[in-house]
């Protein structure tokens, strides 16, 4: 008797959430023939609409149908047509089958479906090409200095590698490896995100850092840190130092507050000191003019320091002062890549995979007015599907990207054009 109650009282309480929670819509199909696209688009915008922890019962059989088939006749269309809508929710909506209950609610059953409670994991994977490492030399007791083929300088203090038992290297030829990624192209080809806990970073570049002895990994010595200098086009005064890890699949970054980047504006200062000189001595020669040469001109730069190998990024948090959610539909794969490339910020950011939908991808309190390139991608082997879009966010709640078939080679072309401006 008790377990008889408690089934009652559970059916009460499902039947007075769902009708507080839910949507109704009718849909007749032939099974036979199968789902026509205006019925699969139907139970896809039916789907997509529902909030999370929501519900929408389908109708299967109409008045008509009703008045004249035998009751029997209706029960066999209403289990048919459900079983056709089930696999498409299955196949196509990822739903699973604790989500699809046929329950009755007047003469007939409906269809339900419900919509659980949506998770959120990032897309991508971060990759280390191996064509874009660069491999120095180098003798950790002499005073040296590494230069990258992007014009960063790296200093490293004298004796300042341990092996993994905390032996000094002193006076061994070590192996230092440097990715550096100083596009938005670049950190888009290495699946790099500028993120901090959700919230959103303007990069000045970004390194992956390793040292090696005898191709074992070296560590930097407790208490040692390096400078990077970092030259720049235009410079914010609050960036800092920002050390990356692994989270869900892509790198997420960390401040470290106690070390904040300087700005070194060479070419202010340069300019003021010659026109000083010029004034001078023009006022003694006549006619005297210095003109500073592109090839001797200094590069404005910033100059971090840091106490660790691995992932490095110089980075400040972006302010966003009038935020928009961003939702984006890929029409045609599932387990895409979605990025969020800003134009006129220094800033990829990552759209999430959301659970409930194969197509579906979120992106939170993004900075209102913004143009962004989007992207949507993914590789395999030497083959790529891919698709872009234009777009200024909060214009569109959501945003439809179809896509193409590429090479790998046509992808990164592709790519590398997107972003030339």
């Amino acid at each position: 008797m008790k377990h008889f109650f408690s089934i009652i009282f559970a059916i009460l309480i499902f039947s007075n959430s769902s009708g507080q929670n839910s949507s109704r819509s009718t849909l007749i199909i032939n099974h036979t023939k199968g789902l026509t696209a205006k019925n699969k688009l139907h139970l896809t915008d039916a789907y997509h609409n529902m909030n999370d922890l929501k519900y929408h019962s389908f109708n299967l059989i109409n008045e008509q149908e009703q008045s004249r088939l035998a009751p029997s006749r209706l029960a066999k269309l209403i289990k048919n047509r459900a079983a056709v809508i089930m696999t498409y929710f299955k196949e196509n909506h990822q739903v699973k089958a604790e989500n699809l209950f046929l329950k009755y609610g007047g003469t007939y059953p409906a269809l339900w479906l419900h919509k659980p409670k949506s998770m959120l994991t990032a897309s991508g994977e971060v990759t280390l090409d191996e064509n874009y490492k660069q491999c120095f030399d180098f003798n950790p007791s002499l005073d040296e200095k590494i230069v990258t083929a992007s014009g960063n300088t790296f200093y490293f203090p004298k004796n300042a590698f341990t092996s993994k038992e905390g032996v000094n290297i002193i006076n061994k030829t070590i192996n230092i490896c440097i990715w550096e990624f100083a596009s938005k192209k670049s950190l888009v080809y290495a699946g790099l995100t500028t993120e901090a806990n959700g919230e959103m970073l303007e990069t000045g570049g970004s390194f992956f850092i390793m040292a090696t002895y005898n191709d074992e990994k070296l560590n930097l010595k407790q208490g040692e840190s390096y400078t990077i200098e970092i030259p720049f086009k235009k410079s914010h005064p609050d960036m800092f130092t920002y050390y990356g890890n692994k989270k869900d699949g892509i790198i997420n970054w960390t401040v470290d507050k106690n070390s904040a980047v300087m700005v070194n504006e060479v070419n202010n200062l340069a300019d003021n000191e010659i026109g000083n000189a010029n004034e001078m001595l023009e006022s003694e020669i006549d006619g005297y003019y210095y003109e500073e040469t592109e090839t001797e001109k200094a590069l404005d730069f910033y100059e971090m320091t840091a106490g660790k190998l691995g992932w490095i990024n110089c980075d400040r948090f972006y302010e966003v002062k009038e935020k928009s959610p961003l939702m984006v539909r890929v029409n045609g794969a599932e387990d895409m890549v979605v990025r969020l490339i800003f134009r006129d910020i220094n800033s990829v950011m990552p759209a999430y995979a959301n659970s409930n939908h194969k197509d579906q991808y979120e992106a939170s309190d993004m900075p209102t007015g913004e143009k962004v390139l989007l992207l949507a991608y993914a590789v395999k082997d030497e083959n790529t599907v891919f698709g872009y879009k234009e777009i200024v966010i909060g214009e569109n709640p959501v945003e439809k990207i179809d896509l193409t078939d590429l090479t790998k080679k046509q992808f990164t072309s592709a790519v590398s054009e997107l972003l030339s401006y």
